[in-house]
């Protein structure tokens, strides 16, 4: 009977972190959107100008938007384990397409409808088969784990870059961004069981912590330069699906989270299936105007779309 309670009780905060994590998607959308016009409105002969950035207020607004995603996210984390919540965050790819569809005046193509189809139910099979197998973290990392973890993103992003403008550009960019992100989550889920078993001064002493807030702000750089560099078509499928892809194997070799084995044969299809989806979202998207092209000052910049 105990065990049955614990298993409801596990249960119903896993729903609750999954409503939570939607939410922070659908708040990621619409700043990712927003971001997007106003990085693209601020590019010059393919550097991005943060000057002129800073100055949009659509941008100021997408970064509250992202912010309050963040916040959502946090909370989530707190309530499911990294396996449970990145991957919803890839609603955020469905509602972004569908903002834009919105903002451009296009009826949704049938191909963008099978896609958000396959994205959404592959997904919900997903979360359904694929439940943490032990549902508790086995292990804390150590510092050099840590470290690690904070340099590979630094360096991703670093070297994603490097890349100019076009197709190429924003994948990079927006991959490395994706990456960064899912392990900054397994970051921000060690730091709240710091601050679970020993408080505010645990937590804080702590190196996940701070290596949480420098991932945070390196995978923030390369979502701007992925933004940058050309089409949301582009940069947010692979930002959104690089995301729980990094933060299922970082939470399993940091935290000892770890996949329901024996349903495997459910969820890894169902994996499969969200993945099609991302892509034919994105292969649609590709011929999808976005609603800054309306402007002047983006026609000295076309894209290879």
């Amino acid at each position: 009977m105990l065990a049955e309670a614990e298993a409801g009780t596990t249960a119903a905060g896993y729903g609750l972190g999954t409503a939570v994590a939607a939410l922070a998607a659908v708040l990621f959308a619409v700043g990712a959107v927003l971001q997007h016009e106003a990085a693209e409105k601020s590019t010059v002969g393919g550097t991005l100008r943060m000057g002129q950035l800073l100055r949009r207020p659509r941008w100021v607004v997408g970064q509250l938007s992202t912010a309050a995603g963040t916040g959502m996210q946090v909370v989530a984390l707190g309530l499911a384990p990294v396996a449970v919540v990145q991957p919803v965050l890839a609603v955020a790819l469905v509602v972004a397409l569908a903002i834009r569809a919105v903002r451009n005046r296009q009826v949704p193509l049938r191909l963008e409808l099978i896609g958000a189809a396959l994205t959404t139910g592959g997904l919900a099979v997903f979360l359904v088969a694929a439940k943490p197998a032990s549902g508790v973290h086995t292990h804390q990392p150590s510092t050099l784990a840590v470290i690690t973890a904070v340099a590979v993103s630094v360096v991703l992003v670093a070297v994603a870059t490097l890349f100019k403008r076009g197709a190429h550009g924003a994948l990079a960019c927006g991959s490395a961004a994706g990456i960064a992100a899912g392990i900054g989550a397994v970051l921000i889920s060690v730091g709240l069981t710091s601050l679970r078993e020993g408080g505010w001064v645990h937590a804080l002493a702590g190196i996940a912590v701070w290596g949480a807030l420098v991932v945070a702000i390196v995978a923030q750089v390369g979502g701007q330069q992925a933004y940058a560099r050309g089409s949301l078509a582009w940069s947010l499928p692979a930002l959104i699906l690089l995301d729980p892809v990094a933060a299922i194997p970082a939470a399993h070799l940091l935290l000892g989270e770890r996949l329901e084995h024996g349903h495997a044969v459910v969820w890894l299809p169902a994996a499969a299936v969200a993945a099609v989806g991302v892509v034919l979202l994105a292969r649609t998207g590709e011929h999808a105007p976005d609603a800054s092209s309306e402007h002047p000052s983006d026609e000295e910049h076309p894209r290879a779309a």
